[in-house]
């Protein structure tokens, strides 16, 4: 997302699909009072979404308290206004004033990176994958610059996505700590990312 893009505070609203209900989400960068339960969504998303990829003694345990400390950093950062101005940016999307997902993106973090834009993660609430909201966080932060990004191998949703949104898998794989999960790079290419 260019900083020109969603200037500090700013809030969009975006009208999801219209068929079968209409859906309505709020997406805008992190306020005061997120961190509770942004924390408890990331929790939940991971208890899921890794359930079958990480061993089930490890999902098991995902708790909101282990996500808390990275939302407590985020939101302090938006706060004082001391988000590095180095495009990176944290956007998340709220239904009714409830926690759907959330999206994290700037600089590459890799030594050797394949653009310098990364995708550090998109998590979507169980009950509202499918309905348009990782769409519409995606095209917020990255419009459709060049980026890569990481997945878990044995995400075949997320792969499917992420393939809808120009991206391809360049077979660098990569051990990401997370209990043996294997990663796998995901690149969209800069004729795509104009």
């Amino acid at each position: 997302m260019s900083e020109s893009a969603l200037p500090s505070r700013q809030t969009s609203r975006w009208d999801g699909p219209q068929e079968p209900s209409r859906i309505t989400w709020e997406l805008r960068e992190p306020l005061s009072g997120d961190a509770e339960g942004f924390a408890a969504l990331h929790s939940r998303v991971w208890r899921t979404t890794y359930r079958g990829i990480m061993p089930d003694e490890v999902v098991d345990v995902l708790e909101p308290g282990q996500f808390r400390p990275t939302w407590d950093q985020v939101v302090a950062a938006y706060d004082a206004g001391a988000v590095a101005k180095d495009g990176r940016g944290f956007l998340v999307a709220l239904q009714e004033g409830t926690p759907v997902g959330f999206c994290m993106h700037g600089p590459a973090r890799d030594e050797d990176p394949p653009t310098p834009h990364q995708l550090w993660s998109l998590n979507v609430a169980p009950d509202h994958q499918g309905s348009g909201v990782a769409q519409q966080l995606v095209d917020l932060a990255l419009g459709r610059r060049e980026a890569y990004l990481w997945v878990a191998r044995g995400n075949d949703r997320a792969i499917r996505f992420y393939a809808r949104q120009g991206f391809a898998l360049d077979g660098t794989q990569s051990l990401d700590g997370h209990e043996g999960v294997v990663e796998l790079r995901m690149v969209r290419a800069a004729s795509l990312g104009t």
